[in-house]
């Protein structure tokens, strides 16, 4: 179970260590109403070194400012990477405090104005960990459950007509000038086994409402547009068939499930919240997407940060 930092959350963590003031424009609490979009939303921290200890801030973007992941005296669940890669544990803490913020305006220029206001979080909890990913409520640790045997056989044919459409535009807007040309672009985004990634892909298990067996998985595609354009993204939940059954746009980590509300349905646990569902249909949180901020790699990053 491992995790790829969100580039903009990094360097935020980065930035409140030494230079919160100086970098993170505060704003006003907007005091949003709590809806059941609280649920879903899901922050990061980045614990500050050893040799100056102090609670640990959660950062969470959040455009609209209306899903923030508590308020203050809310319970929190910190899964903990204690080698900044590979989740070890699960711990509770309460949030202490809790500040809206706009980032800083040289990140909007360097990141083709993708970088979005948000919220910070301090949590009563030591920091004991290099990364964390903090989901509202209490939870123990995710369980990886074994996916229906014929979802990912059958997952497959969907899986390939959407990679088929993304890579018709990416052809069409590329454009290879000889034969030579359009076959690396082929096989740079399908790969070898011509299947653009799906069998490397980890399925989980999901136990669905109606007690049926579901499968989840999240995947992002190699149409490298040289503008910075994101890649095309995707997270799917899917039947015991492989029929698909929900999806939405964004790539995130998938950790495991829990069941949060002990109604036997389960809840996703990844990088940037709970997939869950609300009686309806299935909600998935917001996936800020920052591969345009990563296309400009090549720039400075802003003053007094480092990523």
């Amino acid at each position: 179970m491992t995790h790829r930092p969100n580039l903009l959350v990094a360097l935020l963590l980065a930035t409140v260590a030494p230079a919160l003031a100086a970098q993170v424009r505060p704003r006003p609490d907007p005091m949003p109403e709590r809806t059941a979009d609280w649920g879903i939303a899901g922050g990061q921290v980045k614990q500050l070194p050893a040799r100056a200890p102090r609670r640990p801030v959660a950062a969470q973007f959040d455009s609209l400012g209306q899903m923030p992941i508590g308020s203050v005296g809310d319970t929190v669940t910190l899964f903990l990477f204690d080698n900044g890669a590979t989740l070890s544990r699960a711990k509770q803490a309460t949030i202490a405090s809790r500040q809206r913020f706009d980032p800083p305006l040289s990140w909007r220029a360097a990141c083709d104005e993708k970088a979005h206001p948000g919220w910070l979080f301090d949590l009563n909890a030591p920091a004991t960990s290099a990364f964390a990913v903090v989901i509202p409520g209490a939870h123990g640790m995710p369980t990886q459950r074994t996916p229906p045997p014929l979802a990912r056989a059958g997952g497959f044919s969907s899986y390939r007509r959407w990679a088929d459409s993304a890579f018709a535009r990416y052809k069409t807007a590329i454009n290879p000038k000889t034969e030579r040309a359009a076959g690396f672009l082929f096989y740079s985004f399908y790969s070898d086994s011509l299947d653009a990634g799906f069998r490397k892909k980890q399925l989980f298990g999901v136990r669905g409402p109606g007690g049926y067996n579901l499968a989840v998985y999240s995947a992002w595609l190699r149409d490298d547009y040289a503008d910075g354009t994101p890649n095309t993204t995707g997270t799917w939940i899917i039947d015991g068939w492989g029929n698909p059954i929900a999806r939405s746009s964004g790539n995130v980590d998938i950790y495991g499930t829990v069941d949060a509300d002990k109604d036997g349905i389960d809840e996703i646990i990844t990088s940037s919240g709970m997939i869950r569902w609300d009686g309806t249909r299935w909600k998935f949180p917001p996936v800020y997407a920052d591969e345009p901020c990563l296309f400009h790699k090549v720039m400075a990053p802003p003053r007094g940060v480092r990523p």
